[in-house]
């Protein structure tokens, strides 16, 4: 075979490396053909031959890489669902945790699985304000007007609350009921009278802001310590079940009727409370009170705002 023939044979493998290089297989063809010795040249042979071992390695790597780039897609999709499944249970968790009790969420995020939300006896202080008067005001001042001054001062009710460890645990129109719990009985029972001192400083601070344009407002509020029972009860209907949190027992009912007795935007508190702040604040004389649906008189002293 000449020379001429010889070089027409190298330009077909020229042409056939260049096509490969581009990811194009259809020159596979001419180069069976070439690998034919007794046809052949040697050395085109062995080219044509080391052609065709390339070509079919770069297809096998070809098929793998696409498996593996099919896999990786698919696993892909399946991280953009979980990834919209744990935003979508963020957005939940985001706007839960602006109804269920913060004791509630620490519960559950420590075993989501399993939260244990049955009822468990615990040493607590529970703190019950609501506004004085509320109801003549609603009769009196506008819906929109009502909202505003709630919002007002609810709104710095809750930092002062949270800053003293405290959980609103029910809501009122006109009140709150909030959760003071810890190891030590005496740090709940002073976060609670701290709590209370820090709303009753408020008020009267945004009753001074507000002066002149709204008539000043009455915080009473209410505070006892003691053991209640504190997790879920269940309440069965035919519209269905109905959970709630809540601390439950004497210890409630005594905080309620408490604030319920208080006037003037006072703080009171029973025997159980004052007997384990520790003189860490100032009382006034103590007297004996009789509640309503509570068989004996309860000692309560007024905390004073020094």
């Amino acid at each position: 075979m000449g020379p001429e023939n010889n070089d027409r044979l190298f330009e077909i493998l020229l042409d056939a490396a260049k096509k490969v290089s581009m990811g194009a297989y259809d020159k596979t063809d001419s180069l069976m053909e070439l690998t034919n010795q007794g046809k052949y040249p040697p050395l085109v042979s062995e080219l044509a031959e080391a052609f065709g071992m390339m070509i079919v390695k770069i297809e096998s790597r070809e098929y793998n890489l696409e498996q593996l780039l099919s896999k990786i897609k698919n696993k892909n999709k399946k991280l953009e669902k979980t990834l919209q499944h744990v935003q979508l249970l963020e957005s939940i968790q985001s706007h839960l945790s602006k109804f269920v009790p913060k004791s509630v969420q620490d519960i559950i995020e420590d075993n989501p699985e399993n939260p244990d939300l049955n009822k468990h006896e615990k040493d607590i202080s529970v703190l019950f304000l609501d506004i004085e008067g509320y109801t003549k005001m609603s009769e009196n001042t506008s819906r929109e007007t009502m909202n505003y001054l709630i919002e007002t001062y609810f709104s710095e009710f809750l930092n002062i609350i949270a800053k003293n460890k405290g959980d609103i645990n029910e809501t009122a129109g006109d009140g709150l009921m909030i959760l003071f719990q810890d190891n030590n009985p005496s740090t709940h029972a002073v976060n609670a009278v701290s709590a209370a001192l820090g709303i009753q400083k408020c008020t009267i601070l945004i009753n001074e802001s507000l002066k002149g344009k709204y008539k000043p407002v009455s915080v009473n509020m209410g505070i006892n310590s003691g053991k209640a029972s504190v997790g879920s009860s269940r309440f069965k209907g035919i519209a269905g079940d109905r959970w709630t949190f809540t601390a439950s027992g004497e210890v409630t009912n005594i905080a309620a009727r408490v604030c319920s007795v208080t006037t003037g935007g006072k703080i009171l508190v029973t025997s159980q409370t004052s007997h384990r702040i520790n003189n860490r604040f100032t009382l006034g004389k103590g007297w004996e009170k009789k509640l309503k649906n509570v068989s004996k008189p309860i000692l309560i002293q007024e905390v004073l705002l020094e």
